[in-house]
C-alpha cells in the first residue's frame, strides 16, 4: 500500500456505494473516499428518496432527471409514465431502459436502471423483507443475520409501518384470516422509512445511508462526490487495479484517477459492463442473470369493507398499508406484497368501471425464484457500443417451465388475496415482461471459492484482481424472490468493514 494517505473510489452513489463511504469514513481515520456517479444530483438531501416531494412537478422533474436522454444525460433511453410493452406498465418512472435482447433470445425488454446520485435508492418502493430459507446465501450464514440487523439500522427499516391506521389492521386482518388454515406469516411489509407523527411515512433514500454525507459538502476534507462523472475504464497494473478513467459528461474530457482500492457499485448490469470494458473478464462475469418473475395485480377494494380515510389525510405518497406474506419453502415459496393506496398506481382510462373507486386499490405482487443458470447471462457487444462507447450490453435470459410453474401456484395464491379484498381491475393480473422486477442480481456474484462460478470472494473482492471491490445487487448468488435492497447492504457492510480493517493496517 502507498505510504500517502489510502485512497478509495467508489463508482456509482446507491444504497451500497453508499454504505461503503459511510462506513469507510467512520471504522478510519485516514482514508478518503472519491464517489463518482454518472447521474445529476436530484435532491437536497443527496440521495433523497423522490417519493418525499411534495410538489408533483418537482417530483416529476426531479424523475425525468434520472431517466437519461430525457434530460440528456448519460445516453440511454428513457421511460416516460405509463409507458406499456407487452401490453403492460413497464419499469417505474425514474428509470431507464438498459441493453437489448442477445440474438436468439426474448432477453429482458423492461431491463431498466436509475443514472442520478443516489441510484434505484432514489426511486425505490422501499420494500426490505429478509431472505428466507434457500434463499439466505449459506456460506455466510454465521454472520448473516447481524449483517442483516445492520443492514435494517442504517436502512431505517421498520416493521411496523402504518401501523396505527385502522385500514391497515383490518386489510392485515382480512389476508390473514384468507391464508390462516395456510400457516402462512402475514406481516405488516418491512420497509426502509421512519413514521411521521402523522401517520405517514418519509420514505428512505440513500440519503438515509450516506447520513451527514448526504449535504453537500460535508466531510470535505475526506470525501468528495463527483456527479455527472461516468467510469469508462478501471485501470490495471501488474493484474491489480490502481485507479479508474473517468469522464466529465458536461465536457467529455476524461482523467486518470489513482487509487488505493476502487469499489464497484455501479447496479447489476453495468458493473460488469465496466469490468468487461477493463478487459477483467472472469469466466463467470455477467453470467447467473436472475431477477423475479412476478405476477402483479391492482385490486379495486370493495365498498365498505375498509374503514374511510380521513378526506384530511392526503400524505406526499399515496401509500397507507403495506402487507407482506413471507416466503415459506414448502407452503408458500414465493414473497408476496400488497400496497394500499386511494389512488389507482396504474393509469386507468377515465371511461374504466374502476376509476376513481371510492374504497381505493391495492396493488399486489408474486414474486417466484430465478433459479441461477450459466446460460442466462450479459453479452457485451465490442464492436458495436453503447452510446457512452462502452461495450454494447445483450441480454440472454429465458423463463423456464421451473418458473412457469411456480407463477402458476403463485396466481392461485393471489387470485384468494384478490377475492378476499375485491375485483381485479380490467386485464388484471398480469405476468410482468422480465426486467420489470428491476432486482437484477447473481452477474458478479460471490461466491466460497474460487472454482470459476463466482466472480468475488465473501468480502466482495474480486478473484485474482487486487485492488477491487464491487458492490450492489449482482453479488446475489441464490434464487431469491424478497426484495434484495436489504441483503446487498448487508453484504455491502461486510465487504466495507473487511476493506476499512485492510486499509487501517
Amino acid at each position: 500500500m502507498s505510504s500517502r494517505q489510502p485512497r478509495v473510489v467508489v463508482v456509482g452513489s446507491g444504497p451500497t456505494g453508499a454504505t461503503y463511504a459511510r462506513r469507510l469514513l467512520e471504522r478510519t481515520t485516514g482514508v478518503s473516499v472519491l464517489m463518482v456517479e454518472a447521474g445529476p444530483a436530484l435532491t437536497d438531501p443527496l440521495g433523497m428518496n423522490v417519493r418525499n416531494i411534495a410538489d408533483p412537478a418537482e417530483q416529476a422533474a426531479a424523475k425525468q432527471a434520472s431517466q437519461g436522454p430525457a434530460s440528456g444525460r448519460a445516453g440511454v433511453r428513457g421511460i416516460p409514465t405509463g409507458a406499456v410493452m407487452d401490453g403492460t406498465v413497464t419499469a417505474r418512472q425514474g428509470t431507464h431502459l438498459v441493453g437489448r435482447a442477445a440474438e436468439g433470445s426474448r432477453g429482458m425488454p423492461a431491463a431498466a436502471a436509475a443514472t442520478c446520485v443516489g441510484g434505484q435508492g432514489a426511486h425505490w418502493t422501499c420494500a426490505t423483507p429478509r431472505p428466507v430459507g434457500s434463499e439466505r446465501i449459506p456460506f455466510l450464514e454465521d454472520d448473516l443475520d447481524g449483517l442483516l440487523d445492520e443492514a435494517e439500522r442504517l436502512l431505517h427499516t421498520t416493521h411496523e409501518a402504518f401501523s396505527g391506521a385502522p385500514q391497515a389492521t383490518t386489510l392485515l386482518g382480512l389476508v390473514r384470516d384468507e391464508f390462516a388454515d395456510d400457516g402462512l406469516l402475514v406481516q405488516p411489509l418491512p420497509v426502509a422509512g421512519d413514521p411521521q407523527v402523522d401517520g405517514s411515512m418519509r420514505w428512505s433514500g440513500t440519503d438515509v445511508v450516506l447520513a451527514d454525507l448526504a449535504s453537500p459538502g460535508a466531510h470535505s476534507d475526506r470525501f468528495e462526490l463527483r456527479t455527472e462523472t461516468l467510469a469508462v475504464r478501471l485501470l490495471v497494473e501488474d493484474g491489480g487495479v490502481v485507479g479508474v478513467v473517468l469522464r466529465d459528461l458536461a465536457s467529455g474530457t476524461e482523467t486518470e484517477e489513482r487509487a488505493d482500492e476502487v469499489v464497484v457499485a455501479a447496479d447489476a448490469l453495468r458493473t460488469p459492463q465496466l469490468l468487461w470494458a477493463s478487459g477483467i473478464r472472469p469466466d463467470a462475469l455477467g453470467r447467473y442473470l436472475t431477477e423475479h418473475p412476478l405476477i402483479f395485480g391492482v385490486v379495486a377494494v370493495k365498498d365498505g369493507l375498509l374503514p374511510p380515510l380521513d378526506p384530511g389525510d392526503a400524505p406526499v405518497d399515496p401509500v397507507r398499508v403495506v402487507v407482506g406474506v413471507r416466503f415459506d419453502e414448502d407452503r408458500h415459496p414465493f414473497h408476496a406484497q400488497m400496497l394500499y393506496s386511494p389512488v389507482c398506481p396504474i393509469p386507468l382510462p377515465p371511461d374504466s368501471p374502476y376509476a376513481g373507486n371510492a374504497a381505493g386499490y391495492v396493488g399486489m405482487g408474486w414474486g417466484v425464484r430465478k433459479w441461477p443458470r450459466p446460460e442466462d447471462r450479459l453479452h457485451f457487444d465490442d464492436a458495436e457500443r453503447d452510446e457512452n462507447g462502452l461495450p454494447g450490453i445483450r441480454i440472454a435470459y429465458e423463463v423456464t417451465d421451473r418458473e412457469e410453474a411456480q407463477l402458476e401456484q403463485a396466481r392461485a395464491f393471489q387470485a384468494r388475496a384478490a377475492a378476499a379484498l375485491g375485483s381485479f381491475i380490467d386485464g388484471m393480473p398480469v405476468v410482468m415482461p422480465p426486467g420489470s422486477s428491476l432486482h437484477y442480481m447473481g452477474t458478479v456474484r460471490m461466491g466460497p471459492e474460487n472454482d470459476g462460478t463466482s466472480v468475488c470472494d465473501s468480502y466482495s473482492r474480486v478473484w485474482d484482481v487486487p485492488g477491487l471491490v464491487l458492490a450492489g445487487n449482482g453479488l446475489i448468488p441464490t434464487a431469491n424472490s424478497c426484495n434484495p435492497t436489504l441483503t446487498s447492504v448487508a453484504l455491502a457492510v461486510r465487504g466495507a468493514d473487511a476493506l476499512a480493517e485492510r486499509l487501517s493496517g
